[in-house]
């Protein structure tokens, strides 16, 4: 466990560092003055597909998460870097593609390594500038010690290490969990990393983890309303499996599909988590002075496709397909994002780090410079482009890149043969008209810039562990993570 460092304030000469800064990453000024700047919280879902909200058009209500999008901005076109948990949350916390430094491909239980110790993460920036920083949830990136996140500039960390857990002890009879055929069975293993721990020490399971999350966040919350500070929450709602207790489900006693009510209910908890937050932050006077980040690792996953949504988009997790990377994606800062905005223009997840950075005035790594960009003057209005032309994936033998409206999406079938192609998103967000065979001059373009971007990263630190026989549009293609 790391050492407890003595709170610190920005002291003038570094409030002079970050005005330096902001200016060369285009920070509002305003703000890199500040002897404190906000504080920061990124609240990320887990496998929460894009039509999963009211705000994106569920038929149901989340209506704490949806006033993240009526008091800021709502993009509709905001994407994650891949289509699985590990690889996705490697470049958010980096700001960085995760192929660089060889974060290609899922982070499994049989894989002894993770994401790589010497890069820069938006905690050990933040923690620089001065701030308290806190993760508590889902962390995915890593078992070894010195990649574990109290070594990854968090000074706190309650969660779980791995990819899933339960969400409540199975043995508790109030306690529903989802029976065959939708994906867990009742009993579910707990593993070195599904195992709760807080700071290096192994915990008792919460008695709900989503709730559990929240009253951890809520209480540093209370001992840091006077700032600045960083707050990570990485929910695993609504990844499998999926749990809820009585008390939970009879909120849902409308919905009569018991899988549906189930999933339901999982999410609600979820948005009351994001309310309770909130109302905490109002309750301490820090509504003005919080920026919120609300983002989804990838789409949600076809083995509960009954009950979750992508809509209106192509697939599921998995696939590089607009399902699987094209996530919903909020952001509030109440007097410095105007609120009731829907965004249209492409942005990443990447673009966290820079974001958050700039808001504070503090400093990246400029021998590892991020792939992102500081979304604050676009959602502010001062500048009117656009803040990427072009984004990638690659988990070979799949890639995809997006130039402008031209989407070019590669995959092997299940004889390891090519399968190329082409959208035109502008015109097909579900991408139902392949379009390669018409504008093979478009996907020869493409090709190339992607190959252009893919010869200079690096090569995947542990192979692809697992590997999917599916169909996109009706053609049998292999996905693999």
């Amino acid at each position: 466990m790391s050492p407890k460092r003595p709170r610190q304030r920005l002291s003038w000469m570094a409030a002079a560092c970050g005005l330096a800064i902001a200016v060369a990453t285009g920070a509002d000024p305003a703000v890199a003055r500040s002897a404190k700047g906000p504080n920061i919280i990124v609240i990320v879902a887990d496998d929460l597909g894009y039509g999963d909200l009211s705000s994106y058009g569920a038929p149901y209500s989340t209506p704490n998460i949806d006033r993240l999008a009526s008091d800021g901005v709502r993009f509709t076109q905001g994407y994650a870097t891949a289509a699985l948990c590990s690889p996705s949350r490697a470049a958010l916390m980096t700001g960085r593609y995760q192929q660089r430094f060889g974060h290609e491909y899922q982070l499994y239980d049989n894989v002894r390594d993770g994401v790589d110790a010497a890069q820069p993460t938006l905690a050990r920036s933040l923690r620089a500038a001065g701030y308290r920083t806190a993760l508590y949830g889902k962390w995915h990136l890593g078992m070894a010690p010195e990649r574990q996140p109290q070594q990854m500039g968090f000074d706190e960390f309650f969660g779980i290490l791995g990819g899933q857990a339960p969400y409540a002890s199975q043995t508790r009879p109030d306690v529903v969990s989802s029976p065959p055929p939708v994906v867990q069975p009742r009993t579910y293993a707990v593993t070195p990393t599904s195992r709760y721990q807080e700071n290096g020490r192994p915990v008792d399971m919460p008695d709900y983890a989503t709730n559990a999350f929240t009253d951890h966040a809520l209480r540093f919350i209370d001992r840091n309303k006077d700032g600045p500070f960083f707050l990570m929450l990485t929910y695993t709602a609504p990844h499998t499996p999926l749990q809820a207790t009585q008390a939970q489900l009879a909120k849902m006693a409308e919905i009569r599909d018991p899988e549906m009510r189930l999933y339901r209910a999982v999410i609600n908890e979820l948005d009351a988590g994001v309310g309770q937050i909130r109302e905490r932050l109002a309750a301490h006077g820090l509504t003005n002075d919080t920026m919120i980040v609300f983002v989804s690792d990838n789409g949600c996953p076809d083995y509960v496709r009954e009950v979750c949504s992508n809509e209106p988009l192509n697939a599921w997790k998995r696939y590089l397909t607009e399902g699987g990377v094209r996530v919903p994606y909020l952001m509030a800062w109440p007097g410095r994002i105007p609120g009731g905005q829907t965004y249209a223009n492409v942005v990443s997840t990447l673009d966290i780090f820079p974001t958050a950075v700039a808001a504070a005035g503090a400093a990246g790594d400029p021998e590892r410079p991020t792939d992102g960009r500081n979304l604050l003057p676009f959602v502010q209005g001062l500048d009117k482009g656009r803040p990427h032309e072009r984004l990638y994936w690659r988990s070979l033998p799949s890639y995809a890149i997006r130039d402008g409206d031209w989407k070019l999406l590669v995959n092997a079938n299940p004889k390891g043969e090519t399968v190329t192609m082409l959208f035109n998103l502008a015109d097909d967000q579900s991408e139902a008209k392949d379009l390669s065979a018409r504008r093979p001059e478009v996907v020869a373009r493409l090709n190339q810039a992607w190959k252009a971007w893919s010869d200079g990263l690096g090569a995947p630190r542990w192979p692809t562990a697992k590997a999917f026989d599916v169909e996109i549009n009706g053609v049998p293609v292999r996905t693999t993570n």
